[in-house]
C-alpha cells in the first residue's frame, strides 16, 4: 500500500480491540471513539488516536471525528450504531467507507419487521406475527394477537433490537400491556428506537445461525452454522460451531435460505441469518444481524478465516482470496467443510447466584488462560474499571479441538485457569454448563439454561473443601500469604498449638496472589496433597476473593465489614448494584411484600427492587434519573 489507510472504530471493549488487531495486520492506522465514562478502557492506550465523544450513539460527533481525522474506513463493531441505516448513510455521505452493509440493505434486513417481509418474499419460512404498524393501530392488542394467529405464548420484540434486548415473553393475555411498555422502554434506551412487534413464541427451539458474506452486488457465500442454544434472558452465553447433529441436508437448506436473503438484498460484508430449529428439523426465520456477531470467533476457528479482515477487504471493494467466490444463484454454491469444532464462552460481569444481577466495579485481579487451542478476546486488563453504563461482557474465551467433546473439555479447563476479582462473573457457571451431560448429549435448547439454572449455578466445590476454606482463621492466613512471606503467621500459630490436623499449612505460590494450602487438613478434605488458590483482598481489606478451579468465593476477613443489602431489622432496602434509577414509588405509598418499588438500569438491563414486607414506604430520597452506587439506601418499609 502506498500509504497506510485510516480506520476509525466506533465501538468499545473487546470488539474494538479485536477489530484493531486485524486492522493493524493490514497496515491500517487506527483511531477509536470513546467517552468520559470509558476513560479506563485499555483500547484507548492501544489505538493511534482517541476521539472522545458525548456517547457511542452520537452519530454526528462520530462522523465528524472520522471525517476530521481523514478516515477512509469506519467499523461500527456490534451494538450501538452498528445496525443503524441512517448512521451508515451518514458515514458514506461523508466519503468514508462503512464496514458493513449499505443503508438500503440494512433497512431491508436490519429492521426485524422489514426483514420478515423480505424473508417471506424470498420464500424463507417465518413465524406468525403482529407487525409494528398493525400493533400501533390496534385498539385491543390482545385481540390483534389472536386475530393474527400469533396466540399465547408470544414474544414482544424490539424492531430495531439485537442481543436479546427489548424482548418480553408473554404467556397470559393480561400481561401483554406491561410487556409492550417495558420492551419499548428497553429498546428506546438501548437503540434509540422504541418500536416493537409481537411474534409467536416457541418454548424449546434450538437457536442456529448461518454466517454469510455478500459482495454488495447481488452475490455471496455462507460459512455454515453456529449454534447458540445456551442462553439466559434471550441473551447468548455459549456458542459453538458446527451445530450439534446438523445433517448435510439441513445445513444446505438453512444455508440456501440465508443466501437467498443475501442475494435479494444485495448484501455487502459480513452478517448472520438466524433461525429457530424445532426437533423435527423444521426451521423458522428469526432475524438478520447486519453486522459482525459476538460469536464470530468459533466460525473463524473451524474455517481458518479472519472475518474482520474479510469485512475490511469487502469494504474497500475487494473480495477475500481466502474465501470461495461469491455466487448469485444459491444452487451453484459449494460450501467449505469445517475443520473440527470450537466453543466460545462469554464471560460477563454478572452474578448467577443473584439472578444475574450486573456487577460493575474494578478488576483488582485479572488473569486470562494460556493454553494451546485457546484464544481470548477481551476488552479489559487488570485494573480496568467495569462501568455500569455499558453491557457486562468482559471477555470471550474460545477453544477448538478435533471434536465437540475435545473443544468443550479444553474450554472448561481454560476457564478453570481464569481469575477475575473485583466483580462477580459467570465463569464457574460456564464450567458447569460445559461439563453437563446434556450439552454433549445434544439435549440443550434455548430455554435449557433457565430450567437448569439452580443446578448449574450451585457451587462446584466439594462441601469439605468449602468447609476448609471457611474455617476460622484460614482466610486471614491466605490473605497474609499473598504478601509472599514464606509461611504465614496464622499457620505458625496453629502449628504451635498442635492443631495441624485442623489448620492447613499456608504458603505463597509462584505468582502474585497464588497460595498453596497443604497438610493433613487438606488431605482430609479430599483436595489431595495441595489445594492451590488465587486470592485478592477486597472491600477495603474486609473481604478476600478466593478462586479455586475457576470458582470464586468471597470470604470475610477478621475485620468484617457491613454487607450490602437489606437491613434485617430496619426494613432498609439498599441498591444491590450501581446504576440509574428508572422508576421508584413515592414515599408514603402502601406496598405488599414482593411489590416492585423501584427499577434500576445497569449494564443495559433493568433490575427490579421489591418490597421485603407489607408496609409503607419511607425515606425515599432517590428520584428517577438519579445515579446510585451499590449499597445506597433506596427506601425503607415501615409497618407503623
Amino acid at each position: 500500500m502506498s500509504s497506510a489507510p485510516r480506520l476509525l472504530i466506533a465501538n468499545r471493549g473487546e470488539i474494538a480491540r479485536r477489530i484493531l488487531r486485524s486492522a493493524r495486520a493490514r497496515g491500517c492506522r487506527v483511531a477509536v471513539v470513546s467517552t468520559a465514562a470509558d476513560r479506563g478502557a485499555p483500547v484507548r492506550g492501544e489505538a493511534d488516536r482517541v476521539f472522545e465523544v458525548p456517547g457511542f450513539l452520537d452519530s454526528h460527533a462520530i462522523v465528524a471525528a472520522a471525517a476530521g481525522w481523514g478516515a477512509g474506513l469506519l467499523h461500527p463493531g456490534y451494538g450501538f450504531l452498528s445496525e443503524s441505516a441512517s448512521f451508515a448513510a451518514a458515514v458514506e455521505a461523508a466519503g468514508i467507507a462503512f464496514v458493513g452493509p449499505t443503508a438500503e440493505s440494512m433497512r431491508l434486513l436490519g429492521d426485524k419487521e422489514a426483514a420478515r417481509r423480505t424473508a417471506v418474499a424470498a420464500g424463507v419460512p417465518v413465524l406468525p406475527s403482529l407487525g409494528v404498524d398493525e400493533l400501533a393501530s390496534e385498539p385491543d392488542p390482545v385481540a390483534g394477537v389472536e386475530r393474527a394467529g400469533v396466540g399465547f405464548p408470544c414474544a414482544v420484540k424490539a424492531a430495531a433490537g439485537g442481543g436479546g434486548i427489548g424482548i418480553r415473553v408473554v404467556r397470559r393475555p393480561e400481561a401483554l400491556a406491561e410487556a409492550l411498555s417495558t420492551a419499548a422502554s428497553e429498546a428506546r434506551a438501548a437503540f434509540g428506537d422504541g418500536r416493537v412487534y409481537v411474534e409467536r413464541w416457541l418454548d424449546r427451539p434450538r437457536h442456529v445461525e448461518i454466517q454469510v458474506l455478500g459482495d454488495g452486488l447481488g452475490a455471496g457465500i455462507h460459512l455454515g452454522e453456529r449454534e447458540c442454544s445456551v442462553q439466559r434472558r434471550r441473551q447468548k452465553l455459549l456458542e459453538w460451531a458446527p451445530g450439534f447433529g446438523i445433517s448435510e441436508g439441513l445445513r444446505a437448506r438453512m444455508g440456501e435460505a440465508a443466501l437467498r436473503l443475501v442475494i435479494a438484498s444485495r448484501y455487502r460484508g459480513a452478517g448472520t441469518v438466524e433461525f429457530l430449529l424445532e426437533p423435527d428439523g423444521t426451521f423458522h426465520f428469526l432475524e438478520v444481524n447486519t453486522r459482525l456477531q459476538v460469536e464470530h470467533p468459533v466460525t473463524e476457528e473451524i474455517y481458518g478465516v479472519d472475518l474482520v479482515d474479510a469485512q475490511l477487504e469487502i469494504a474497500t471493494g475487494g473480495w477475500p482470496a481466502s474465501l470461495p467466490a461469491p455466487v448469485s444463484r444459491v444452487e451453484s454454491f459449494e460450501p467449505l467443510s469445517p475443520g473440527g469444532a470450537a466453543f466460545e464462552a462469554r464471560i460477563v460481569a454478572e452474578s448467577p447466584q443473584r439472578g444475574f444481577a450486573p456487577s460493575p466495579g474494578r478488576l483488582r485481579r485479572y488473569r486470562e488462560p494460556e493454553a494451546d487451542g485457546v484464544r481470548v478476546d477481551s476488552g479489559v486488563v487488570e485494573g480496568s474499571p467495569v462501568p455500569p453504563g455499558f453491557d457486562s461482557l468482559l471477555a470471550k474465551v474460545i477453544a477448538s479441538g478435533d471434536s465437540h467433546a475435545a473443544a468443550a473439555a479444553r474450554l472448561a479447563s481454560a476457564l478453570e485457569g481464569t481469575v477475575i476479582h473485583g466483580v462477580e462473573t459467570n465463569a464457574s457457571l460456564m464450567i458447569s454448563v460445559l461439563r453437563h451431560p446434556d450439552l454433549l448429549g445434544e439435549r440443550v435448547h434455548a430455554g435449557w439454561l433457565e430450567v437448569r439454572i439452580e443446578e448449574l449455578a450451585a457451587s462446584r466445590l466439594a462441601p469439605d473443601v468449602m468447609a476448609l476454606l471457611e474455617r476460622a482463621g484460614v482466610a486471614d492466613a491466605v490473605a497474609a500469604a499473598t504478601s509472599r512471606r514464606r509461611t504465614t503467621a496464622g499457620a505458625d500459630v496453629f502449628r504451635s498449638l498442635g492443631q495441624e490436623d485442623e489448620f492447613p499449612r499456608v504458603e505463597p505460590g509462584r505468582r502474585a496472589g497464588e497460595v498453596a494450602l497443604s497438610g493433613p487438613a487438606v488431605r482430609d478434605a479430599g483436595a489431595g496433597e495441595a489445594l492451590n488458590v488465587t486470592a485478592t483482598r477486597l472491600a477495603g481489606g474486609r473481604e478476600l476473593a478466593v478462586t479455586v478451579s475457576g470458582e470464586t468465593l468471597a470470604l470475610p476477613l477478621s475485620a468484617e465489614g457491613e454487607s450490602v443489602g437489606r437491613g434485617q431489622d430496619s426494613g432498609e432496602v439498599r441498591a444491590p448494584l450501581a446504576g440509574q434509577v428508572i422508576r421508584i414509588l413515592e414515599g408514603g405509598s402502601s406496598v405488599e411484600e414482593g411489590d416492585v418499588v423501584a427499577v434500576i438500569e445497569s449494564m443495559k438491563m433493568h433490575w427490579e427492587i421489591r418490597a421485603p414486607a407489607d408496609g409503607v414506604l419511607a425515606d425515599c430520597d432517590v428520584r428517577p434519573g438519579d445515579a446510585v452506587a451499590a449499597g445506597v439506601v433506596l427506601f425503607r418499609v415501615t409497618t407503623d
